[in-house]
């Protein structure tokens, strides 16, 4: 990986990271604007990572914008560590701290311990949410390449 200043060209691979208090972010590029606590799909697009919304069949991180950011710009998107207040679908978190987080066609979810391991699991769960659902979670995003539950 090339380490560099900025994210400006599709000619150059400029990837930037950082990393802190068990936390990993990169800087991606929003191809529609991020909105603060809403995962996203963090590719590699070209000169840099591009963040899109979560979507079927491609391969990614999942990440957490660390702020809003508007469309056509870079933030910095969190996509290791824990993180607090993450959006899921409507009442997909579900569950006892420990269970997997999973990356369903076009949100998060987690319901039971069956998906760990798997190629969509994308985080562990960091509290007790019982079966009544929510639409929100404390979840510790794992930093691996993944794709959406089939």
């Amino acid at each position: 990986m090339l380490l560099v200043d900025n994210i400006n060209t599709n000619g150059d691979i400029n990837t930037r990271f950082r990393a802190g208090n068990g936390k990993v972010f990169v800087e991606a590029y929003a191809t529609s604007g991020m909105v603060a606590d809403t995962p996203y799909a963090i590719q590699f697009g070209g000169s840099g990572y591009t963040a899109t919304i979560l979507a079927a069949s491609i391969y990614a991180y999942v990440g957490v914008p660390e702020s809003v950011t508007a469309s056509g710009c870079v933030g910095w998107v969190q996509i290791r560590g824990e993180r607090d207040g993450v959006q899921g679908g409507t009442t997909d978190f579900k569950g006892s701290q420990g269970h997997a987080i999973f990356w369903g066609a076009a949100a998060l979810g987690a319901s039971t311990s069956a998906y760990a391991g798997l190629k969509h699991q994308v985080g562990i769960l960091l509290e007790d949410l019982g079966g009544g659902g929510s639409t929100t979670a404390n979840i510790y995003l794992t930093g691996i390449w993944a794709t959406p539950q089939a």
